[in-house]
């Protein structure tokens, strides 16, 4: 084989380097015959020297078919051997290298209609894709099944059958056709950059950076910079109303949830509960019935996944996602931060019902709320929650040993049961409990023959396996057995106990992949701070420990993977044994800054809002694409001058092919969305005009795709409302007596709706919102009169008397000012005077 440039003796034999990695997943792989090499400058330079392709393999430590193409074929000498002579092989975490995963799951979607992990890549030296797929089992293994169509292959009519039939085709068209390897490679990344140019058009934007200025901290100045901004987007509330629309077309009125497999998708039910707590304007556009059925969407759908296969009915926690369209059968890993999304959303199905109800006090007896502090206790448990404050790992495998002492790891081995053993543990060989045995077996859906569909297991894996889920209410086993509700879930509640006593005395817990990521631990540091700030009325001690472990992950990740001085203090991605080489990404920031300010709301410590603040200008200086940014046309494109966040840093490369940036939501909310959102949020607490610009120009940087598919921007679109109707501010002072308590309670209870924030004041102190504490009636007259004011400048730029009078600026608040089009003329006008008189009071 020519080398392209160096001689093969130049570089040493080959090793095994995955145990110098940081991730517990690449170390993993340290002792498999294959000679793993870790991505950096080294490999590279020895791919092109030995003119090798380069085969990547990226994964994850909680996945069954990672682990399971470990097992077959990475630990198979003939494969690894084959790898080690004809390819450079490399391996990666999907966990530390977010950003090239992403690369890569959207060329196996273009080329495969179709993503996931594992994801196997077979890429030129320069790290362009020539073929890559999922899952191939490994040869002689009884899933070796006829697949795919390779390159080179004359038509397409060739199909190999396993991992190391895939590796040979490749060599072969590499060393036969290395020419037109090369051209399809550099062709297909021609294409991989025309489909990674979302959020890089934002044409509206060219007009507005040539108005931008230096920021003025004044009404006039900040107005005619939105103005600018505004009359450019075409983003408006008709987005809500198109995506719900097409989801509405998409719901599954059967079994309920979106399509199959059935994902949980918490962005997509968070922005359905979220429809019915925007401010009337959202209502009148989308329209009452409309509202009304994205509820019953998210709501029936939220009880799916609550009573399905999702879910660990004896412990605590949901699945990835379920294979089966009924949610029965689950991919059986646990994502720690997937969970603590939907614990957010759970928390405001709970909240919501108690709004919509009238219920004066929250109480545990409320639909959703079991779940909530089911979730709120799984993710402050022990197994999450890494004990000396050290944060939240970051998954649970699906693959573990049945009993102590197996050599041979099953699927969802820990959660599985027989009939046989079901019966004998609820009745614990006890004559008496045989009635116990059957109404805890209607009660979870346990059948002799197993309940796993047979489409479902192709290879005799879960025979008479049962998947524990809920159809049966306790009314209904009442009536089937002739015996009181109470006695129901009596025997429900002994049968759950001796299930789960047993589990953990004989079966060996998942794995856990203990990485604390900074993204994961922003998502649970989020969920358990509004948790905790909402139930303190119910279980203060729960409340408290949710907090403190909150708190104490906060902490971790500022004390150990902040790092640096000044401009160098930079977050790194990962502490595991030691803080990760790898920095972080641009989600992390922005979901570890959302985390910090429900933080700081919850506990009303100065300390996280100074630390969120100062880590969104780090993020903004790393990630953010300024329409101020003149490119550099001799060099790659790494600016589109439009707004909005890339995931990663201009300066630094990462040995990656392309810059992304994105707003669309999958597993989790977009990153700019959530940045958004962090935006409007510390725009309004902190009283800087230029964190609502940044806010808008993200949002106007994704206009081209949100306009054509809304759909799939559904958290974005949360900051259109924001955009468009502002953020509600609601302040409340500390320490002047008064009714804060119940304002905050208030505040806390509150499902998510429109973007807010919560504005802290001291008694006898100017504000830090910079208003002063003062008493009710005078607070109101000021705030009516400001907004007057506000309004007069944003339309004429000087004050006017329209004579409309303190009733005229009540009700038509949230209408757009005069020449205005985003309604958003000046820093106070996101307060709507009604609401200062309900809640912006002291």
């Amino acid at each position: 084989m020519a080398a392209a440039s160096g001689h093969p003796a130049s570089f040493p034999s080959l090793r095994n380097r995955a145990g110098e990695s940081q991730s517990p997943y690449v170390r993993q792989h340290a002792d498999t015959p294959v000679l793993w090499q870790l991505l950096d400058t080294a490999t590279l330079a020895r791919a092109t020297g030995e003119n090798k392709p380069v085969f990547m393999h990226i994964g994850f430590q909680a996945d069954h078919y990672c682990r399971l193409t470990t097992q077959d074929s990475f630990s198979n000498p003939t494969v690894a051997a084959f790898l080690n002579d004809a390819f450079i092989p490399i391996l990666v975490d999907r966990e530390e290298r977010p950003d090239l995963d992403t690369i890569y799951q959207n060329y196996s979607e273009a080329v495969n209609a179709t993503g996931g992990w594992p994801l196997n890549l077979f890429l030129t030296p320069d790290l362009y894709p020539i073929f890559g797929g999922t899952y191939w089992p490994g040869p002689g293994t009884e899933h070796s099944l006829a697949g795919d169509s390779l390159p080179g292959d004359g038509g397409g009519d060739e199909t190999y059958n396993d991992f190391l039939a895939v590796s040979r085709k490749i060599h072969t068209f590499w060393v036969e056709q290395e020419e037109r390897c090369r051209r399809e490679a550099f062709e297909m990344l021609s294409k991989l950059q025309d489909f990674a140019q979302e959020g890089t058009f934002a044409a509206a934007l060219t007009s507005v950076s040539s108005i931008r200025r230096p920021i003025r901290l004044t009404v006039t100045g900040l107005a005619d910079q939105q103005d600018g901004l505004a009359e450019n987007a075409d983003l408006d509330l008709d987005q809500l109303d198109e995506a719900l629309d097409r989801i509405s077309k998409m719901f599954d009125p059967v079994d309920l949830g979106f399509g199959t497999p059935k994902f949980p998708n918490p962005a997509r039910l968070s922005f359905l509960l979220r429809l019915a707590r925007f401010p009337g304007e959202v209502r009148d556009v989308v329209g009452d019935a409309e509202v009304t059925n994205a509820t019953y969407m998210a709501i029936g759908t939220l009880r799916r996944i609550r009573d399905g296969g999702l879910r660990d009915h004896l412990g605590a926690g949901f699945m990835r996602f379920s294979v089966t369209r009924g949610w029965s059968m689950p991919h059986f890993e646990k994502m720690v931060g997937e969970n603590a999304l939907l614990l957010s959303v759970f928390l405001d199905a709970w909240l919501g019902q108690h709004h919509d109800a009238g219920s004066k006090v929250l109480s545990k007896d409320d639909e959703f709320a079991d779940i909530v502090f089911e979730l709120a206790d799984y993710l402050t448990s022990p197994l999450i929650s890494q004990s000396a404050g050290g944060g939240f790992v970051t998954s649970e495998a699906a693959d573990s040993f049945y009993r102590r002492g197996d050599g041979h790891m099953r699927e969802g081995a820990y959660y599985l049961w027989t009939r046989r053993e079901f019966d004998n543990v609820v009745t614990q060989g006890s004559s008496d409990e045989q009635l116990a045995s059957l109404v805890a077996a209607a009660y979870w859906d346990v059948q002799e023959d197993g309940n796993v569909p047979r489409d479902q297991d192709l290879f005799d894996e879960f025979i008479n396996q049962n998947v524990l889920s809920t159809d049966k209410d306790v009314g209904e086993l009442s009536r089937q057995f002739g015996i009181p509700v109470s006695e129901v879930k009596r025997i429900v509640a002994a049968a759950r106990e001796r299930l789960r006593a047993h589990r953990e005395k004989e079966r060996v817990r998942p794995a856990r992949d203990e990485k604390v990521v900074v993204c994961t631990n922003g998502m649970v540091i989020s969920a358990l701070a509004r948790t905790a700030a909402a139930v303190k009325s119910v279980d203060p001690e729960k409340a408290s420990s949710y907090l403190q472990a909150a708190r104490e992950a906060a902490a971790f990740i500022r004390d150990n993977l902040l790092l640096g001085t000044g401009d160098e203090k930079l977050l790194r991605r990962f502490f595991f044994e030691e803080p990760s080489h790898t920095l972080a990404f641009a989600d992390d920031y922005a979901f570890l800054i959302e985390g910090l300010l429900d933080l700081y709301e919850a506990t009303l410590e100065k300390e996280w809002l100074a630390c969120a603040k100062e880590l969104q200008d780090t993020q903004t200086r790393l990630f953010y694409d300024s329409p101020e940014y003149t490119p550099d046309l001799a060099s790659p494109p790494r600016h589109s001058g439009s707004g909005g966040f890339y995931s990663t840093e201009a300066e630094t490369q990462r040995h990656t092919i392309l810059r992304l940036k994105s707003g669309m939501d999958k597993s989790q909310p977009s990153t700019n969305a959530v940045a958004a959102s962090n935006l409007f949020r510390l725009g309004a607490l902190v009283d800087e005009s230029s964190y609502i610009l940044l806010a808008k120009e993200t949002i106007n940087a994704f206009e081209a795709e949100v306009l054509q598919y809304p759909w799939l921007f559904v958290s974005l679109l949360t900051g259109v409302v924001a955009a468009r109707l502002g953020v509600k501010k609601v302040h409340v002072t500390i320490g002047g007596g008064g009714n804060n308590d119940s304002r905050l309670v208030d505040y806390y209870t509150s499902p998510r709706g429109e973007t807010r924030a919560l504005v802290v004041s001291s008694a006898g102190a100017e504000a830090e919102a910079g208003v002063k504490s003062e008493e009710v009636e005078a607070q109101v007259a000021e705030a009516s009169s400001e907004l007057q004011e506000l309004k007069l400048v944003s339309e004429e730029g000087s004050p006017k008397d329209t004579g409309a009078g303190e009733k005229a600026a009540t009700e038509h608040a949230s209408e757009p000012a005069a020449g205005d089009p985003a309604g958003v003329s000046a820093p106070e006008v996101v307060e709507k005077p009604v609401e200062v008189q309900k809640l912006d009071v002291e």
